[in-house]
């Protein structure tokens, strides 16, 4: 047996003269399967293809053109044993191309001077792609209509079908005058190619029309064997292995460069990798190849669509489902397959809808929407294949989305068991066990998760991608100073220049630096866009901050789109972490982690948005000046339904002053046909439009034309979201508002109405880069506009942790919560006489209230128990925080804790941690009751006593319902929560009654100290005095001389003080209609002062400074 070495040499010297077929064949083969090869065996391999195949691309003299079947068997074991040595050569690529080349080939063009190339071959391709996608299409694009019209080269497409029509050898002929006539214009690139199923079938046909579908050069050689269809069968099965080979390696950056090595490069990465897929599919029906058809066009924006076979526009999505059951159609227990589809379905909202499939044999997997659910389907995948991690991950992850997270959980361990290095599953386990308090291995999980998500965070840091440098310096030089409207002065240049440099040098200076490419790419264009909209404003209208009369509007014609098209195309979807922001309310985040989050989805926002512009970043024109300062307001919310938003802020839109403000609101999710919904359509205080079924585009131009000056995000990252409309930047000011208690980390938003308990001021970006930035003014003549940092200042990928907030504050007074209870939930006091005589008859009528509903919900329990309680979903307990309540229950000996079975499996959980960790009798005294809807819930908030809040992520409306109540609550401004404004917006709302004082704690021993100290404070009587027996004693007292009873009683005429918590309570309830808390007409009011502030900052150009001296700061009315 020959060694490893003399096979090596055998190889080379096998090349030489007229190849030795059989014995290259035999070498390469026991190559491939050896466990290790010699260190020269790349050398060997690449003098091997340069015996076989010439400097360009022909056939050497040695090989036979009658072998090239065996020459192409041969270039293919080369490539593979050249990946396997380093998958990352662009030598293999080369050879691997080569192999498709001799396919391809007439037999009489291998000696001539014309030579059909790989290039060609994709392009041939992509233009049949083009004509058949013209048969479903109502629209041609202009620029290849144009083409068509003037004739030339771009004729090749109404010849595409004809069966004596060569596409390839014509394509090749046209050279890159063909190219130049169907690029597109804006994006200097050929655009992506969806096509149905039955669409690609014929592109092998349409291909090779001239060979009846088959390749031309291999087949000839066997046309006379009887055998031959299973030959051509055996050569297009061997064909489409190389195309995905091909792929795979173009979705790596290394080998890209490749596909404009002969031509100039048209084409995207992901275009081309999908082309290369289109086109093994066509080649061989395969359901692997379905099923990575169907996860690319997932992939794909949701701008780019389709029109379907009934008119209707289909996005990618869309026609991967079709993907997904043809391949099932092939192979109907196809793991991936089965669970993609399922994940494809849960994703489209049919979790809980019905979805019926027929599977059988080889049949066909039959789908409609009227029966079953969407979980069988990874039902049946798990019955075929068991142990496939990703099935159960998508299974896991329908239970859990569908509220079943108990049931979840076990998959979660089962995937991780499986395949500990599958990342997804480690989120969705944490927030699983969350959700239902379980808590045995939690830090492990929880651990892990945050690990994974910072290594994927980490890792897009440091991803320099070249993108950059497919534009030059200078033209990016020319894009800032076009954007800043005006030269820039030279320490401006200067430090602009040293930005874009880092992307240009392979500098090992900075190879340690942050360098998130993606990153600064976008936050350059978003800078662009911002500038060059109040550019065009100032030269329109001048730093007009109103107008006495209307001004023309700017023309959307005469919009401007930055040249960068191309680079865009290139960029491709950036990574999302598996940790969603929302999570980040619940985990333990450092504010770099969840700021990097943050930011994250934002600039997947604006890359989603480009997707609706054909990539293209437009700059829309600003509205005009508002006419005698009436400011045009728009709001984008999901939530305008029966939800909490809803609740919170339903009567704010018509409390607008309607001599001021222009109020528009955009619905982006369809009717629930809930009261609350009507309302808002039935109102004529302002403009409702649900744009539920309108694409970013379509909701983009409307509110450009409906001249908004300020747009509103009520939603953040919340389900059902539309922030591809913000970061399309459609208007001059955006602000994040109520829906979203975080930073979005994004270059489309502007401010974030908060409060200065919510949002300490020095947690923003613009006040901690103050002091770098002062300095670089100072040597600068005062410029104010810092551009685009990287790994600095107001970066979100800086490793600074001493902020996190990247927007602007406007500060509200009290609190930027707002609430509506006072003009929606005031049914607790029907029952309070309609001519009190005394001030204290509604809380005389209050306390009678809280001891029937108490007697209603807890019959058995003795009137001196205190009730201490949690209202909020069992989530956002964690267990420091549970652990800190046994703690209070076993310090307060006649107490119980009352939760809610929200959701009921945590009922267990949290009742077996308090035996293990306080012992059964201290257990014993949690109460859950069921959820209960929203008016019964708000009124049965008064039952409790004293209410705990949780420290993690604390009460937002559950806080104002029992601050509405009456209820006093422990709420948590702690030390090592600060950079959380979803963990403060409870001590906001305490504050904003007056109160915040008595009930805002700052760590956690103080919490407990002072739940213990109100809760001893309280004294009870047997018995309430009624109203009516009040009034009788009082006029006994005064017939008898003795005086009244004084308003600051609680129970009866004996002026015995009751004890603090009960006195707060008092407080609470009689003042509520007077407090900041619970007066929505003042904090509108408050609220429009900040919008009007932010409106004349903008044109000022104030906007884009830094420093504490931006942050607006809001004045209540009795502030002067």
């Amino acid at each position: 047996m020959c060694s490893l070495g003399e096979l090596t040499d055998n190889l080379q010297s096998s090349a030489y003269g007229c190849p030795d077929w059989d014995l290259l064949d035999n070498i390469l083969g026991m190559l491939l399967v050896s466990p290790s090869l010699p260190e020269k065996t790349m050398d060997v391999c690449r003098h091997t293809c340069s015996q076989l195949i010439s400097g360009n691309g022909r056939l050497s003299s040695a090989v036979d053109p009658q072998t090239v079947h065996r020459l192409f068997n041969v270039l293919v074991n080369i490539a593979n044993l050249m990946h396997r040595i380093d998958n990352t050569m662009p030598a293999t690529t080369e050879c691997y191309m080569r192999a498709i080349e001799v396919v391809i080939q007439p037999s009489q063009s291998h000696c001539s001077t014309s030579k059909v190339t790989y290039q060609d071959f994709l392009l041939a391709a992509w233009t049949i792609g083009l004509a058949l996608s013209f048969v479903r299409e109502s629209r041609v694009p202009p620029h290849i209509a144009s083409a068509l019209k003037s004739g030339g080269h771009a004729s090749i497409l109404t010849r595409v079908g004809n069966l004596d029509f060569d596409v390839i050898q014509a394509v090749h002929d046209a050279g890159d005058d063909l190219t130049r006539a169907l690029v597109d214009p804006a994006t200097g690139t050929l655009p992506h190619l969806i096509l149905f199923p039955d669409q690609i079938f014929q592109l092998s046909t349409l291909l090779f029309s001239t060979r009846k579908g088959n390749s031309p050069n291999i087949l000839t050689m066997r046309l006379a064997n009887s055998a031959n269809d299973q030959y051509s069968t055996n050569v297009k099965t061997a064909t489409a292995s190389v195309l995905l080979s091909l792929a795979r390696r173009y979705q790596t950056t290394d080998c890209t460069m490749l596909l404009g090595q002969h031509k100039s490069c048209y084409f995207s990465t992901d275009s081309v990798v999908l082309l290369l897929h289109y086109i093994a599919a066509s080649l061989c029906h395969n359901a692997s190849i379905y099923n990575d058809i169907g996860v690319m066009l997932c992939g794909l924006g949701p701008g780019e669509t389709v029109t379907g076979p009934q008119g209707q526009s289909m996005s990618g999505r869309d026609i991967a489902r079709l993907y997904y059951e043809r391949g099932l159609q092939v192979d109907p227990t196809h793991p991936h397959l089965l669970s993609n589809l399922g994940s494809l379905l849960k994703d489209a909202g049919h979790t809980s809808h019905a979805i019926g499939y027929v599977l059988r044999s080889l049949d066909v997997l039959s789908l409609s929407n009227s029966s079953g659910y969407s979980w069988r389907i990874f039902h049946h995948t798990l019955s075929v294949h068991p142990d496939l991690d990703i099935a159960l991950v998508n299974m896991a992850n329908t239970l859990k989305d569908a509220g079943q997270c108990a049931e979840a959980v076990p998959y979660y361990l089962r995937a991780i068991s499986v395949n500990p290095n599958f990342s997804d599953a480690y989120c969705g386990l944490s927030h699983a066990m969350n959700a239902v308090c379980q808590w045995g291995e939690r830090d492990v999980w929880m651990r892990k998760a945050i690990e994974v998500c910072e290594k994927q965070l980490s890792d897009a840091d440091t991803q320099v991608t070249g993108l950059l440098r497919t534009k030059s310096l200078e033209e990016w030089m020319a894009l800032v100073r076009f954007a800043r409207g005006r030269p820039l002065s030279h320490a401006e240049e200067k430090e602009w220049i040293q930005r874009f440099r880092l992307f240009f040098e392979d500098d090992s200076s900075v190879a340690s630096t942050n360098r998130n490419e993606a990153s600064f790419l976008i936050r350059v264009l978003e800078w662009c866009l911002s500038r060059m909209q109040h550019a065009w404003y100032i030269k329109s209208y001048g730093r007009t901050v109103h107008a006495d009369t209307p001004q023309p509007s700017l023309s959307t014609a005469n919009r401007l789109t930055l040249p960068i098209c191309s680079v865009l195309s290139s960029l491709g979807y950036p990574k999302l972490p598996f940790i969603l922001p929302f999570h980040t309310f619940t985990l333990p985040l450092t504010s770099r982690t969840i700021r990097l989050i943050a930011h994250r989805n934002a600039i997947n926002a604006f890359y989603t948005a480009t997707t609706y512009t054909n990539k293209a970043a437009i700059v829309y024109p600003p509205p005009p000046p508002p006419v005698r300062g009436k400011l045009n307001i728009g709001y984008v919310s999901s939530d305008y339904n029966d939800h909490p938003l809803t609740h919170l802020m339903k009567s704010v839109f018509a409390l607008h002053n309607s001599q001021q403000f222009n109020v528009f609101l955009y619905a982006t999710s369809p009717s629930d046909g809930s009261l609350h919904r009507q309302y808002y359509e039935r109102q004529t205080a302002f403009h409702f439009t649900d744009v539920s079924s309108w694409s970013v585009s379509a909701i983009v131009d409307r509110i450009v034309q409906d001249q908004i000056h300020i747009l509103v995000n009520l939603g953040g990252y919340t389900k059902g979201a539309r922030n591809e409309v913000f970061a399309a930047r459609p208007c001059p000011v955006q602000i994040s508002l109520m829906g979203f208690a975080g930073t979005l980390g994004a270059g489309w938003c502007d401010y974030l109405v908060c409060d200065q308990v919510a949002c300490p001021p020095d947690l923003f970006a613009t006040v901690s880069a103050r002091p770098a930035r002062s300095a670089a003014r100072a040597g600068d003549g005062g410029l104010a506009d810092v551009g685009v940092p990287v790994n600095e200042g107001c970066d979100p990928s800086s490793p600074a942790t001493n902020w996190i907030y990247t927007e602007c504050p406007i500060y509200m007074p009290h609190s930027f919560f707002v609430t509506d209870h006072k003009q929606s939930y005031r049914q607790d006091e029907q029952s309070l006489p309609s001519n009190p005589t005394s001030s204290t008859d509604p809380w005389l009528t209050e306390l009678r209230r809280r001891e029937e509903a108490r007697c209603a919900i807890f019959p058995d329990l003795p009137k001196d128990v205190v009730i201490f309680a949690n209202f909020n979903q069992l989530y956002k307990i964690d267990p420091l925080i549970f652990w800190t309540w046994l703690r209070i229950l076993y310090r307060v000996p006649r107490s119980i804790l009352w939760l809610l079975r929200f959701p009921a499996a945590g009922e267990a959980n949290l009742i077996q941690t308090a035996t293990a960790w306080a012992g059964p009798e201290v257990a014993s005294r949690i109460r859950f009751t069921d959820v209960a809807v929203k008016e019964l819930h708000i009124y049965r908030c008064r039952v409790a006593d004293l209410v705990l809040d949780t420290a993690e992520c604390s009460a937002h409306t559950v806080a104002t319902d029992v601050l509405w109540s009456g209820t006093p609550i422990i709420a948590c401004a702690w030390l090592n929560h600060r950079h959380k404004m979803s963990s403060r917006v409870a001590a906001s709302v305490a504050y904003a009654t007056g109160l915040g004082k008595q009930m805002v704690v700052h760590s956690r021993e103080e919490y407990e100290d002072r739940a213990v100290t109100l809760a001893n404070s309280l004294r009870r009587h047997d018995t309430i005095v009624s109203p009516s027996a009040r009034l009788l004693q009082k006029g006994n007292h005064n017939k008898g001389g003795g005086s009244p009873a004084t308003a600051e009683s609680a129970y009866d005429d004996d002026g015995e003080d009751l004890g603090e918590l009960m006195e707060l309570r008092k407080r609470l309830f009689l003042t509520r209609n007077s407090m900041p808390l619970f007066d929505t007409a003042r904090w509108t009011r408050n609220l429009e002062k900040g919008y009007t502030a932010a409106w004349k900052r903008w044109v000022e150009g104030r906007q884009f400074e830094y420093g504490e001296d931006t942050c607006i700061r809001v004045r209540d009315d009795d502030e002067g």
